[in-house]
């Protein structure tokens, strides 16, 4: 009787298995739906990170450590922590010592329905410069603190919400997508991408399992007027052509203008850098650096938010269609030219766009953002068979230099 009961015992549990129906496919009716959801706490999120209250975000500073109690509180509705090791909180973060700072990563995952140990990860640095800033409004990483306090809601409380939403949009499917996703929001950015660097090195789950990375830094700005509903998606390459034709589909129909361009327009200037470097095919959505940038006026009172929702919604469809692929992208490396056609036809729309916002800037600087037009209109004429290193070293001197540009148009509210 006893040998009998073992073997039904047994039995149960392997028929319900063989019974068991699967979990659906998601259709690209679910993915729509869920976008539709995707901004819901976009506002509330950046008004809590950038208010006053968090004093700047600095790492390993008391405002940091109440960031986290929020971020963590928030991630747990979205997924248990990435470290399997650890409960609690501790499961949440990832705590690190690097290059002369302390900081504290903060990671959680979304299950895959079929491929849990391959990994769509999804980042955003949450810190920012504290009160780190000058007499003038400018903000710095070597600054001394005790000035007036850097909020940081573009740079990067709108990343971090666009990263908790997409979470939210990503838990309202139907069934979870086939890979999981990790949502990382990073530490120490401000002190050199210290926080993602601390991870490519010390990574919780292995790297060679993470099929790639979309990383948000700088969302819901205007570079100038006119500009309004530019944005970028830099180095989708790095996953060839798989990556780049996910980001066309993704921003098709969305109300963003979002501009494809080459790894390095990005200039290694945000956590994207860290992932590449690793061979992690990448996708990095960003504003670009305006006038607001790294000074006290980053506050809610410059964020797009009309902009920032039309971002997420479009960087949801990329990750959820990452994420539930047949497929995954190959690594390709940067192109060691830098800049291709493609980058022309990106940034003519930029330049011809800016003219009609000329009156913002003094005689040479206006001469200046002309002459760019005329350069890169010039390599559009000449054609992709003409396209020569020569034309990707202009491309890249016009936009380091049309950055320096936007940066003196000045800081202003909307």
């Amino acid at each position: 009787m006893r040998r009998s009961l073992i073997a039904f015992c047994t039995i149960i549990p392997l028929l319900a298995a063989l019974n068991a129906t699967p979990l659906a496919a998601l259709t690209s009716q679910d993915i729509d739906a869920a976008t539709g959801l995707t901004p819901g706490h976009v506002t509330p999120i950046i008004k809590l990170l950038a208010g006053n209250r968090m004093h700047g975000r600095d790492n390993n500073s008391p405002e940091s450590l109440l960031a986290q109690r929020f971020l963590i509180a928030f991630l747990k509705k979205l997924g248990p922590g990435l470290d399997t090791s650890a409960s609690g909180d501790a499961a949440y973060q990832q705590p690190f010592s690097q290059s002369g700072q302390i900081g504290t990563n903060l990671l959680a995952v979304i299950r895959g329905r079929e491929l849990p140990d391959e990994y769509v990860m999804v980042g955003a640095h949450y810190d920012h410069l504290g009160t780190r800033s000058t007499t003038d409004g400018s903000c710095f990483a070597r600054g001394t603190p005790g000035g007036a306090v850097c909020n940081g809601a573009t740079d990067n409380a709108a990343g971090v919400a666009a990263t908790l939403a997409i979470g939210e949009a990503l838990r309202s499917l139907p069934t979870p997508p086939r890979r999981s996703v990790i949502l990382a929001l990073w530490d120490a950015e401000e002190d050199g991408l210290l926080g993602s660097l601390y991870y490519v090195t010390h990574p919780i789950v292995p790297l060679q399992q993470t099929v790639a990375y979309v990383n948000f830094d700088i969302l819901g700005q205007d570079l100038l007027p006119s500009l309004s509903t530019i944005s970028f998606a830099v180095g989708s390459e790095t996953g060839g052509t798989f990556l780049q034709g996910l980001v066309d589909r993704a921003a098709a129909g969305q109300d963003v203008d979002l501009r494809k361009v080459s790894y390095i327009f990005g200039e290694s200037r945000s956590d994207y850098k860290n992932f590449v470097d690793k061979r992690v095919p990448t996708i990095f959505f960003s504003d670009s650096t305006g006038p607001c940038y790294h000074t006290t006026g980053d506050d809610l009172s410059i964020v797009n938010f009309f902009k920032l929702r039309a971002q997420t919604r479009t960087a949801f469809r990329a990750i959820a269609e990452l994420a539930e692929s047949d497929t995954a992208p190959t690594f390709v490396p940067r192109n060691p030219q830098g800049a291709v056609y493609a980058d022309a036809l990106s940034l003519l729309p930029i330049y011809v766009n800016a003219q009609s916002d000329l009156a913002l800037f003094g005689a040479a600087d206006r001469a200046a953002l002309q002459a760019m037009a005329t350069r890169t209109q010039q390599i559009v004429d000449r054609g992709t068979a003409q396209f020569t290193a020569t034309d990707a070293f202009t491309l890249l001197g016009d936009v380091t230099q049309a950055i320096d540009i936007l940066t003196r148009s000045g800081c202003k509210r909307r």
